[in-house]
């Protein structure tokens, strides 16, 4: 496991540690939230309608965050954080150099509010239509062109995190050793038979294909079912994709082993889970998984749940995950942390989005490009900080298999 980099720690100090709004007429509130920010290590300029500059922080500035209107600036002190986000997206803040900086101030937005109502909304809708709303939650995120991912994912086109020798590995080697393990971790050979359930755009696929392993993937989008046909066909793989909810989903055979990337965030029914791999998997067969987690519930911010991930996905609630699948025959063999890979993950995810943003922009419009930027460097302070977790978990009948 790879240790944080040092500007990850908590950081401390009085208020003579920190550089102080410059403008002696700045809002207490606002001055206030400036000194919070500062604390915790970030170094911005922030300009409104109303004042000159205000200074964050004690090194160099690293962004420039521009409140156009006023009102996006009653927002910010209101602490709500999908209206600043809006705010964002429709070009009323803008943000030039590092967006990071201006996400120190995520820690001290309302991420709660009226949380318990779309709780009960969400599995209400779950409970009168949940094939139908899980189609429309995978539909909203993955089916936009392939282009627009592959623009910033690596060469595997994996779209969930990699294993890290160090913070400055390169993405491909990371996500090549994360693919690697999970063949070994489930004693996968060639003519062997393996779900991947939510296949992606066939990383998987293509990675155990290609050592002979006979990978059937399942997708929910109609752009990743197309996409993955063709790798398919292209390669000669000895593998299938089928367009198919989780739910319904008959298998051709029994499976050597199952691998879940980054899908368990879009399947909440552990209970079935564990009732479809005990009647699908072979005796000696396991399975992989890997996925993001938090401690405060499985419902993400109402941001993320509007323009990223509606519906039925949220973050994996691991207790019971693990209670559930031991439940049901399944022990823990292996759970490991994987949280700084994971920031390292999405950190250069987002580095290569903002390289491509122009272009990407131009086709697929700037609002979901900043949509995605903001997902994308958000879950890196949220998991930067410890306020979100990843973890990849091998389990399995049987101590070895």
């Amino acid at each position: 496991m790879t240790t944080p980099p040092e500007a990850w720690q908590s950081t401390t100090g009085t208020l003579t540690d920190v550089a102080m709004p410059r403008d002696a007429t700045a809002s207490p509130q606002l001055s206030t939230l400036a000194q919070r920010m500062a604390a915790a290590g970030a170094n911005l300029t922030v300009e409104t309608p109303d004042s000159v500059p205000i200074t964050i922080g004690t090194g160099a500035s690293a962004a420039r965050v521009i409140f156009h209107r006023p009102g996006a600036v009653r927002t910010l002190l209101r602490g709500d954080h999908l209206a600043l986000a809006e705010a964002y997206l429709q070009g009323e803040i803008d943000v030039e150099g590092d967006l990071r900086q201006a996400l120190f101030v995520t820690d001290h937005l309302d991420f709660d509010r009226r949380s318990r109502i779309r709780e009960v909304l969400v599995w209400l809708r779950l409970a009168l239509d949940r094939r139908r709303f899980t189609r429309r939650s995978i539909a909203h995120h993955y089916d936009r062109p392939a282009e627009f991912f592959l623009r910033w994912l690596d060469p595997s086109r994996s779209y969930t995190h990699g294993f890290y020798a160090s913070p400055d590995e390169d993405l491909s080697r990371a996500q090549k050793r994360k693919l690697q393990y999970a063949i070994d971790a489930l004693r996968l050979a060639p003519g062997m038979d393996v779900l991947d359930m939510g296949c992606g755009w066939g990383s998987f696929i293509d990675y155990a294909g290609s050592r002979g392993i006979r990978v059937h993937g399942i997708t929910l989008s109609r752009e990743q079912h197309a996409f993955v046909s063709e790798l398919i066909r292209e390669k000669n793989l000895p593998c299938t994709v089928t367009y198919v909810d989780f739910l319904d989903y008959q298998p051709p055979c029994a499976f050597d082993g199952a691998v879940f990337m980054g899908s368990l965030e879009h399947m909440p029914d552990y209970r079935y889970l564990g009732r479809f791999l005990g009647r699908h998997l072979r005796p000696q067969a396991g399975a992989y998984a890997d996925f993001v987690t938090t401690r405060e519930g499985r419902l993400a911010g109402a941001f993320l749940r509007k323009y990223i991930f509606p519906g039925v996905t949220g973050y994996v609630e691991l207790p019971r995950l693990t209670a559930t699948l031991t439940a049901a025959g399944f022990p823990v063999r292996e759970l490991a942390d994987d949280t700084p890979s994971c920031a390292y993950t999405v950190r250069d995810w987002a580095l290569a989005l903002q390289e491509h943003h122009h272009a990407l922009a131009l086709v697929h419009g700037e609002v979901t490009v900043r949509a995605f930027l903001l997902y994308l460097w958000s879950s890196h302070h949220f998991l930067a900080t410890n306020r979100t977790q990843a973890y990849h978990l091998v389990v399995g009948r049987t101590p070895d298999g």
